[in-house]
């Protein structure tokens, strides 16, 4: 029996929250449509783009849980998380939200530099 150690439980720990909302993108994207970052509000409809979030956010997700590229999906999380971040700060400053991101965007961090 193999042992779990720290990295499979912060990769499954950030999996769950990543997966959690990808789901709820693809299943519900008119509730995030309005999440969606002016620079790219033109390129198609805003249903359509947090569709496709949703979807890389959910692959992302099972990357992290089955250590497929692992490395990889958490700087691409990484990267996500600090453009929602930034967005949110541009348009509100400090809340509740941009607060959990920061922590989720420290644990991609973790992952991504990992030994």
């Amino acid at each position: 029996m193999t042992r779990i150690n720290r990295i499979t439980i912060l990769s499954w720990s950030l999996a769950f929250v990543v997966i959690w909302f990808g789901v709820t993108e693809i299943m519900h994207p008119a509730e995030w449509a309005v999440f969606v970052p002016s620079f790219v509000a033109g390129v198609a409809p805003a249903a359509t783009l947090v569709m496709v979030h949703g979807f890389l956010l959910f692959i992302l997700g099972l990357a992290l849980i089955f250590n497929f590229y692992r490395r990889v999906a958490a700087i691409i999380v990484a990267i996500i998380l600090l453009e929602i971040i930034f967005n949110f700060l541009q348009k509100g400053g400090l809340n509740p939200i941009v607060v959990r991101d920061i922590g989720l965007f420290g644990a991609a961090l973790a992952l991504s530099f990992r030994n």
